[in-house]
């Protein structure tokens, strides 16, 4: 079977757009957000690639002039387009760090043209080479762009010389064969790889690192440090967003998600506190602080919330 090198990027078409107020994205496409909306495409993939959060209340009207023609839109697309499957997969090489002590963190991606998550088993359809071709690379591959899902740190001697394949669909293909050069040089991503700490970390493996864990919707906290807000009625239903995202490692480990109360005049009701996305109500007015815990069974991570209740 001939190897094909994977493309920089799947062709997008931009079925229509979602107004939505984001903090952080998870995922490769990264918005900066503004007073009201951001955009938010539907590729033909037939998935976003980022997780939807909810509508802010300030663009109720613009919501839902947008939804209904969301809903016109997506009565037209072709079926082929809303639930492709048996699509091509992709490896993709972020680029690389050079540490102090030499070493260098090195970091790999995919593009899933599927619309439904893909298990691709360690062996000839999903190996590095050279040798070991399992390093502890992704197995589970969910649909869109996914940045940073395999992270590794290799020694001062590595030559550059370093091949993710995958195969799939039909299709196999291989990550960059000159990893050195210097325009793969990270800049996005450079800062939090670098609170990696090289020098006690296993070599030429996937690391294990902490879920990713955030509130989408909110708005950002004033002052350093402050956590982000929603606001809310008392007695009434609020939608949480939650997004919790983990490269699968450990492998077979189960990603656990929790929500609970950290402070507040009455009681916080979740309907389901052990799912990222879920509704919550609050018995009385005042400030509410939430915190959405995950963990990997090895690694933890949490955020906070703040919760205005009138």
């Amino acid at each position: 079977m001939i190897t094909k090198k994977a493309p920089d990027k799947p062709r997008r078409k931009a079925l229509f757009f979602e107004p939505w107020e984001i903090s952080d994205l998870g995922g490769s496409d990264r918005c900066v957000p503004s007073s009201c909306s951001v955009f938010v495409f539907l590729f033909d993939t037939g998935h976003s690639l980022i997780d939807n959060p909810a509508p802010m209340t300030g663009c109720a009207v613009r919501t839902t002039i947008v939804l209904a023609a969301v809903a016109l839109l997506s009565s037209r697309v072709p079926p082929a387009l809303r639930a492709q499957s048996n699509q091509s997969i992709y490896p993709a090489y972020d680029g690389y760090l050079k540490n102090p002590d030499g070493s260098y963190t090195l970091s790999f991606a995919y593009f899933s043209h599927n619309a439904d998550v893909v298990t691709i088993p360690p062996g000839p359809a999903n190996m590095f080479a050279p040798s070991p071709a399992d390093r502890q690379q992704p197995t589970t591959f969910l649909p869109g762009h996914w940045r940073f899902q395999c992270v590794m740190v290799v020694d001062p001697s590595f030559d550059g010389k370093l091949v993710w394949t995958l195969a799939f669909a039909g299709t196999t293909t291989g990550t960059s064969q000159h990893m050195l050069q210097s325009n793969w040089n990270l800049v996005e991503g450079a800062e939090e790889l670098k609170l990696i700490e090289y020098a006690k970390v296993p070599r030429g493996v996937c690391l294990n690192r902490a879920p990713i864990v955030r509130v989408l919707g909110a708005i950002a906290g004033r002052g350093r440090g402050a956590p982000p807000s929603l606001s809310a009625a008392a007695n009434e239903q609020m939608s949480l967003f939650g997004s919790v995202h983990d490269e699968g490692l450990p492998r077979g480990a189960k990603l656990t998600v929790a929500w609970k109360q950290l402070s507040g005049p009455a009681a916080a009701k979740f309907s389901d506190p052990a799912a990222a996305r879920t509704h919550a109500s609050f018995g009385a007015p005042g400030t509410y602080e939430l915190e959405l815990w995950a963990s990997d069974s090895a690694l933890e991570s949490r955020t906070k919330i703040v919760v205005n209740v009138k």
